[in-house]
């Protein structure tokens, strides 16, 4: 059988990973951050099919974690800056792979405001909730972004004990049924304008928003998200060669539903052991 790298260890990759082990291909992931990705930014994922009522995010992320380990031993925990293609297949730090997976997802946008790298290097502005467990004390956060990400954090962090001013430019968007309880919640506080510069102020993130400045415990910003690659070198991702396919939300962009995430690991997985079956074949 073949040899295949999965790069990224969310939702698509571990979903890939577990169907071409089944498939019977040596597998090796590869993830240099948290294992399940952004689903550790969910509050409630309630469109899985199998959780009447719903399922955290973080509670999903763990029972996936889980499950990947029953088909695999270990994770490389770094990041792949590079894929070189060479005759034999792909090149990654030296090891050779005859198929490529790629599942790298999506990295978070800057709110690009003056004093955001400031208030990153104190920790106290963040991209994601996935660090909410290290978060004790905190009891007032901003968080800047009016889409559907941003209010599925903010309950999550009124669930944790804090109060939350969510802070966005325009009409604030979302699904119905999450922006629904997010606007009647009495621990969010709506707030339209922009912020015009940051700052640190004893130990606290100090935003000034149009004629006024406010005062922050954590700093949470989700005002979009764009997908990540590695470089690539022999070929051009635009035309990618027979043996690297791409899943997940690295491909599908911002949507970031785990079920399609799930679906399109199965589905490369699937698509991967029929090219290195007609691999074989050839070769024999």
């Amino acid at each position: 059988m073949g040899k295949v790298a999965v790069i990224g260890a969310g939702p698509a990759g571990m979903a890939a990973a577990v169907q071409l082990v089944r498939q019977g291909h040596e597998v090796q992931v590869f993830e240099h951050g948290r294992v399940g990705g952004t689903l550790w930014n969910a509050g409630l994922v309630e469109n899985y099919p199998g959780f009447p009522g719903g399922i955290t995010g973080r509670h999903l992320a763990k029972l996936m974690e889980e499950q990947l380990y029953q088909y695999i031993d270990s994770i490389i925990p770094e990041k792949v800056n590079n894929i070189k293609k060479i005759d034999a297949g792909y090149e990654i730090s030296g090891e050779i792979y005859d198929g490529i997976i790629l599942c790298t997802g999506t990295i978070a946008k800057k709110a690009e405001f003056s004093g955001e790298d400031e208030i990153v290097e104190a920790k106290r502005l963040f991209y994601g909730i996935e660090n909410l467990e290290h978060w004790h004390g905190a009891k007032e956060a901003a968080i800047i972004g009016g889409g559907e990400a941003s209010m599925d954090m903010a309950l999550s962090l009124v669930e944790a004990g804090m109060k939350i001013t969510l802070i966005h430019r325009s009409e604030p968007s979302g699904i119905k049924s999450l922006s629904d309880i997010a606007k009647t919640e009495e621990n969010i506080t709506w707030l339209q304008g922009n912020v015009g510069r940051g700052r640190m102020h004893e130990n606290k993130a100090v935003l000034a928003l149009d004629n006024e400045e406010k005062a922050f415990d954590l700093v949470i910003v989700a005002v979009g998200r764009e997908a990540v690659m590695p470089e690539f070198e022999g070929f051009d991702i635009d035309e990618p060669p027979a043996g690297l396919l791409i899943a997940g939300d690295a491909t599908r962009g911002g949507l970031g539903q785990t079920a399609m995430a799930v679906g399109d690991g199965v589905e490369m997985a699937m698509i991967m052991d029929r090219f290195l079956r007609s691999k074989n074949e050839d070769n024999k």
